[in-house]
């Protein structure tokens, strides 16, 4: 084999993925999504709309709040858990785009509020820490179906 050969074959070895290289990828992707809590999610019902709450969120025992006057309603329900702010910001912002809604507020200071807008309906995202828990706050506000 002479040089060019050599140069070529390395090239094609190089650039062909081994099946262990593949399983480690694969194990890696598994990890970092694991480890950033993107444990999936489940839908709450609130004023006729679903939205999403992380799985490590889960409902307060508040009774959940809904309204529905003149052709306006609104809901609100909150949630409890463990997940830091950060983790369920960057949920809701990878989230709400892929289900139709458009963000309209991205407000953080200590905590974070966010807001998105989709058919006639608003939806206020608040996140805060209260007695070493995380709370989370869904309030959805629009023209009534």
């Amino acid at each position: 084999m002479n040089s060019e050969e050599f140069s070529m074959a390395a090239k094609t070895r190089c650039a062909m993925p081994s099946s262990k290289s593949t399983a480690l990828a694969g194990l890696i992707a598994f990890l970092v999504i694991v480890a950033s809590g993107c444990g999936g999610s489940y839908d709450e019902t609130i004023a006729g709309v679903a939205v999403p709450v992380p799985k490590g969120m889960t409902r307060s025992s508040e009774k959940p709040a809904e309204i529905s006057l003149l052709g306006f309603g609104a809901g609100q329900a909150s949630f409890q858990g463990t997940m830091e702010t950060d983790k369920i910001v960057d949920f809701y912002k990878k989230e709400m785009p892929a289900r139709g809604w458009q963000a309209n507020m991205n407000l953080r200071s200590g905590g974070a509020m966010l807001a998105y807008s989709k058919e006639g309906k608003t939806l206020l995202i608040g996140v805060g820490k209260q007695d070493g828990k995380t709370i989370l706050s869904l309030t959805v506000a629009g023209t009534a179906r």
